[in-house]
């Protein structure tokens, strides 16, 4: 009677088992069926099936589990009926070849199937980031791209080479999530591509967004670290450029203002930023030549015609104030004379500059005000 019970005792595990081996089984099944001419019910069918291998005790840890529900996910997510329904799908995929190689089980011998499903996988991912952006669904398109992570982490760690390039996909994973207005993903974003493929303008943009966020002093950090790497990188320089403008440094602002000029001599925002810096440090000279060459450069440059007028517009303005605490003597009405007379020589100055700005955008008020004024100060005092 005991070995009767024991059989009984085996036979009841055993069945169990195998019911539990049989969610498995159901994927195994739709997806063999689905490749061999099926149509998208006969994969869904499936869909409870994978879910259950998943939370249940006896398959939640089985190699085949997950590798089974990477492919049913990527097949899915291929699908062209199914994919509309199961939007989560290369995640899903991606999540359970991630959990596949986490497993790292010595039995398992599928490798090279698993690289063959990711690569398609990839290549998918991406495209649908590409396809989200397009449509302006920048938080989809974010989600997209940023898996390519996970994807690339999993192929190259088993010694394969990945089709889909990490930092590009990172790169469009960080744009699309500041397009979003996700801060804090873009940080985790830039955060990873500076660990995965560090080059200039990840420094420049990780820099940049921590200043967004508000965090100044990992954003100063953060671009000192890119500018030891990369020296010569102007849109680094740029950054730490503006740090000392932003905080009245003209004087240190200036040094990396030539450097950038060593790197592009015809920079005309760095010639501009140059004669900026001298007029706050207030030699004059170099004010007025640096805007001239800013020009020079870039006959378009608005902000130096604009810089120029006022280096001229705010001496009349001194002048003006002087003027108006003359007396009534004879000798001051002399002297207020003289002054308008220097006020009216300066405005022959300045007039064209704000005329070429006004030309270039019209919209601008401030510009049009001043006009307004010097022209009919110049009408009145003919």
């Amino acid at each position: 009677m005991k070995k009767i019970a024991l059989a009984v005792v085996l036979l009841t595990a055993i069945s169990i088992t195998y019911a539990q081996e049989g969610n498995n089984i159901c994927v195994w099944n739709a997806l063999n069926t689905y490749t061999e001419g099926g149509s998208a019910d006969d994969l869904e069918r499936a869909v409870k099936c994978t879910d259950e291998a998943i939370t249940n005790d006896a398959t939640m840890n089985k190699s085949k589990t997950w590798f089974y529900r990477g492919k049913f996910y990527r097949t899915v997510f291929q699908d062209t009926v199914l994919r509309k329904k199961y939007g989560n799908a290369p995640f899903e995929a991606t999540k359970a070849f991630k959990k596949l190689y986490e497993l790292a089980d010595p039995k398992f011998k599928d490798w090279d199937e698993v690289y063959s499903n990711m690569l398609v996988l990839g290549t998918l991912t991406f495209n649908e980031g590409v396809d989200q952006y397009q449509k302006r669904n920048y938080a989809q398109a974010y989600q997209y791209f940023y898996a390519i992570k996970d994807i690339d982490a999993v192929i190259t760690g088993k010694g394969k080479v990945a089709t889909i390039d990490l930092g590009s996909a990172l790169k469009n994973a960080a744009i699309s999530a500041e397009n979003a207005g996700d801060k804090k993903g873009a940080l985790n974003v830039y955060k990873d591509w500076l660990t995965a493929a560090p080059n200039a303008t990840v420094y420049q943009r990780y820099g940049q967004a921590l200043k967004n966020s508000g965090d100044t002093v990992q954003a100063k950090a953060i671009i000192d670290e890119g500018l030891g790497k990369y020296p010569k990188d102007a849109n680094l320089l740029v950054e730490k450029i503006n740090f000392f403008l932003e905080a009245g440094k003209y004087t240190e602002a200036l040094v990396f203002v030539n450097n950038l000029l060593e790197v592009e001599p015809k920079n005309d925002g760095a010639l501009f930023i140059k004669g900026l810096a001298y007029d706050r440090l207030g030699k004059e000279d170099s004010v007025v030549y640096y805007y001239n060459k800013a020009i020079e450069v870039n006959p378009k440059s608005t902000n130096s015609y604009i810089n120029l007028a006022a280096v001229y517009v705010n001496k009349a303005k001194d002048v003006a104030t002087e003027m108006n605490k003359l007396g009534n003597s004879s000798a001051d009405i002399k002297k207020y004379d003289d002054m308008k007379g220097q006020i009216k020589a300066l405005y022959v100055i300045a007039k064209p500059y704000l005329d070429k700005a006004k030309e270039l955008d019209p919209k601008d008020i401030q510009v049009t005000r001043t006009l307004t004024q010097i022209n009919s100060f110049m009408e009145s005092n003919k």
